[in-house]
């Protein structure tokens, strides 16, 4: 027999053999498939491809049979070919899921390999892609070019994504967005996102205006610049204190010291460019935030002040600076705007960040004496109370108002607490005792609980809330759509916009839920009650504070000394005409 003939003999024994092997798999993991004349077109190509088991199918092998396929059949048959390619592998993977040894094979998880989503481990992942239209961003590329780094940081914020986000729009987004992003840091060489700079932030926003026509859709995939660096700094097993940007979601933070109504987020350092300013600013915050005591929104603020110290010096290193550069600095804030309470907050800012330097070593001491920038804070009085006629214009058009919002409005009308009080009350916040009717009431800004007596209706009322949404003892009686506290801005944005829309006051009244702490304190000393039982009621520590909510004292002041002098006897005339008897 001639040579040729019997390599060609043995060739096509060896592709019999591999035909029977992966049949004989199918049988096993796939039988569904098994039989069909499409699988058999597809254990032709592979035998072809010298593919000895199922476990080697991958995804480049799936893009050639989709070439291999495409000239022989019809093109709207093309799904029928390839689908059946995915299931054989799908089942392959589902069956294989269920032994230790399988799981080890077949595991999702970061390769230097083209990975596609159908191919996943997951089944309930699978089965939410079955029905994705926009197949290109179930694809991704790890063989490319790119920093490894960069990559597996890709790789986490793809399973977050696939992990938290249902089937929709969204995770559509969500998923090109990546993709667009991830394009995107392998022509600029970003090797690190945690690193991401302003600027390269906006070249992403061009470079979505060359890739994306509708306006409207580059809004929404931009948006996965914030997601991917939340979630890498969140997932990351090490803290990045060198990140541009810190999620306070990491961190362990005491609840006592976040007002939950109106959490923090996230600290920005990208705006601070001079790299040693950067990381003393960062260095002295990982120190507020891990070491300090201070309500998260005081760390926040005291944040900013010294940021914005840090932009104004610019490339300066703020270990160089020196008290004529401060006293330029903090003199041209006093002739701005700003009120002595701000201004004052901002020198001390300043100063306890100089005094971390000097206690760190970074300077030898501070450059500058505080003290002589304070200024003298004149407590100024406003006049907040909201008019009767406005707030009775509001309650009779309370129906016209969401549930949540009604209830939420009552416990400022009736009982003066402040927003971010009312966005926390939880589910035992009520209760009576020796038949009156109380509340328990948590002071995020004096970080210790309240009881106060409330009207009766209002207890009612709650009542019937509660049994309507029915809320655990612990858990946030208004809440988010995440379960957590009803977000302060949400409410204000939610009361301006039906209180415009009802037309309360001609639709001209802003709304201001502290106001109404201003109305509750004027109505009680209208009515004599003492100031210490108002600043009580309130929860405030200083009677000085309580004095700055009652509007109608400096009318009831001009009242009395009206009626003092409506007097015959107390008359001005009538005192000139004695100083002349008595002259």
């Amino acid at each position: 027999m001639p040579a040729f003939l019997q390599s060609f003999i043995e060739a096509e024994q060896e592709r019999s053999r591999r035909i029977e092997q992966l049949r004989k798999e199918i049988r096993e993991f796939a039988k569904e498939e098994a039989g069909s004349s499409i699988t058999e077109q597809i254990l032709l190509f592979l035998a072809d491809e010298m593919v000895e088991h199922l476990s080697e199918i991958d995804y480049e092998l799936r893009m050639k049979f989709e070439l291999y396929i495409t000239p022989l059949i019809k093109r709207n048959y093309i799904y029928r070919y390839t689908g059946t390619f995915d299931r054989i592998r799908q089942a392959y993977i589902r069956e294989r899921m269920k032994t230790p040894a399988g799981q080890r094979e077949c595991e999702w998880k970061y390769k230097n390999e083209i990975l596609f989503v159908p191919y996943h481990s997951d089944p309930v992942i699978v089965k939410s892609v079955e029905t994705v239209r926009c197949r290109s961003n179930m694809v991704w590329n790890f063989k490319a070019a790119a920093s490894e780094k960069l990559k597996r940081q890709i790789f986490t914020v793809l399973e977050y994504i696939l992990e938290n986000y249902e089937i929709s729009r969204l995770r559509e987004y969500k998923l090109t967005g990546l993709q667009l992003f991830y394009e995107f840091c392998i022509r600029e060489q970003i090797t690190d996102i945690q690193l991401l700079e302003l600027e390269q932030e906006t070249a992403f926003q061009d470079y979505l205006k060359q890739k994306v026509e509708k306006e409207q859709r580059r809004k929404r995939l931009k948006s996965i610049v914030e997601t991917a660096r939340k979630v890498i700094f969140i997932e990351t097993d090490e803290t990045r204190w060198d990140a541009t940007i810190w999620y306070l979601e990491r961190f362990r933070i005491a609840k006592e010291r976040i007002n939950q109504s109106d959490s923090i987020e996230k600290i920005s350092f990208q705006e601070v460019l001079q790299p040693k300013n950067r990381l003393l600013l960062q260095e002295y915050m990982k120190y507020e935030i891990g070491i300090g005591e201070l309500a998260l929104s005081t760390v926040y603020e005291r944040f900013r002040t010294i940021r914005n110290f840090l932009q104004e010096i610019s490339e300066l290193e703020v270990t160089k600076c020196d008290a004529s550069l401060i006293d330029v600095y903090l003199k041209n804030l006093q002739n701005g705007a700003m009120g002595a309470k701000t201004f004052n907050t901002n020198v001390s800012g300043i100063q306890f960040f100089m005094k971390f330097l000097e206690v760190k070593g970074y300077i030898k001491k501070v450059p500058f004496y505080a003290s002589y920038y304070l200024e003298k804070q004149i407590p100024v009085h406003h006049d907040r109370s909201v008019e009767e006629d406005v707030y009775m214009e509001i309650i009779q058009n309370l129906s016209q108002f969401p549930e949540h919002l009604r209830m939420m409005f009552l416990h400022l009308w009736c009982v003066g607490l402040r927003i971010s009080e009312v966005c926390t009350l939880k589910g035992d916040a009520y209760y009576i005792q020796n038949g009156d009717c109380w509340m328990k009431v948590y002071q995020v800004k004096m970080k210790n609980y309240k009881r106060v007596p409330i009207p009766v209706t209002l207890y009612r009322l709650m009542q019937v809330y509660l049994k309507k949404h029915p809320t655990e003892k612990e858990a946030y009686i208004f809440r988010n759509r995440k379960g957590g506290a009803f977000s302060k801005s949400t409410f204000m944005g939610q009361m301006k916009k039906y209180c415009s829309q009802i037309g309360i006051q001609n639709g001209e009244y802003i709304f201001k839920s502290h106001d109404y702490r201003h109305t509750v304190a004027t109505n009680f000393y209208e009515h004599g009650v003492s100031i210490q039982s108002i600043r009580d009621y309130l929860g405030h520590t200083f009677e000085e504070m309580t004095m700055q909510y009652i509007d109608y004292m400096p009318r009831k002041i001009a009242k009395e000394n009206d009626a003092y002098f409506e007097e015959e006897e107390n008359s001005l005339l009538a005192c000139m005409q004695k100083g002349e008897k008595h002259g």
